[in-house]
């Protein structure tokens, strides 16, 4: 701010005092390889910090959202999707973890976790099992409740003959494809009277 102050000075109407950043990211990285908890805690500090990242309401509890994308944590998803779901989860990159937003309607979601385990399995993919993630929709704002979706966590596994990398990625991504299409029509056909939320933030 102080240095926007210094660059630019008051002319007519304009004053450099509503001078702010937009809408930014940030980059946390250990250059040596090491995975380290670490890393996730200086990455949400950054979301704490870009306050102004997220546009919000009147009530001040309901903005447009943020988050952090990080590597699968192998040691911690082993040990919740044994403990969560009973699936035993092998080596690290021979499974992959989708992140998927749900509609709260329990029918529409079980249609639509249906859908993409067909679509896997066309895809020659096998669905370990789906994970309900832990939230706190009671420090959200009201409006924002109102929308939650249902976040779940697909666990994938790869299939033998497919690369770990690239090939078994390019497979995942079809899939994913193939579910966001699938679901603009199906679930419109379906659920007519309902507007419902069904993204595959990664995968």
């Amino acid at each position: 701010m102080e240095q926007t102050e210094n660059r630019q000075s008051r002319k007519g109407l304009y004053s450099p005092k509503f001078e702010h950043d937009n809408c930014g990211i940030g980059a946390v990285v250990n250059i040596k390889g090491i995975k380290s908890h670490d890393t996730v805690t200086n990455a949400l500090t950054i979301v704490e910090t870009l306050e102004h990242r997220a546009g919000k309401d009147a009530e001040g509890k309901t903005g447009d959202g943020v988050g952090i994308l990080l590597q699968i944590s192998h040691k911690f998803f082993k040990k919740v999707a044994a403990r969560d779901i009973g699936v035993k989860l092998t080596s690290e990159r021979d499974y992959a973890v989708g992140m998927f937003f749900f509609p709260q309607n329990e029918l529409a979601r079980n249609q639509a976790k249906k859908m993409f385990e067909i679509i896997a399995e066309k895809e020659g993919l096998e669905v370990l099992g789906w994970r309900n993630v832990p939230s706190k929709p009671e420090v959200l704002g009201h409006r924002a409740v109102e929308c939650m979706p249902a976040i779940m966590q697909c666990f994938i596994k790869r299939p033998q003959g497919v690369k770990k990398g690239l090939s078994f990625d390019r497979k995942l991504y079809v899939a994913r494809r193939v579910l966001n299409r699938a679901t603009r029509i199906h679930m419109l056909f379906l659920f007519p009277a309902e507007r419902l939320y069904i993204k595959v933030c990664s995968l």
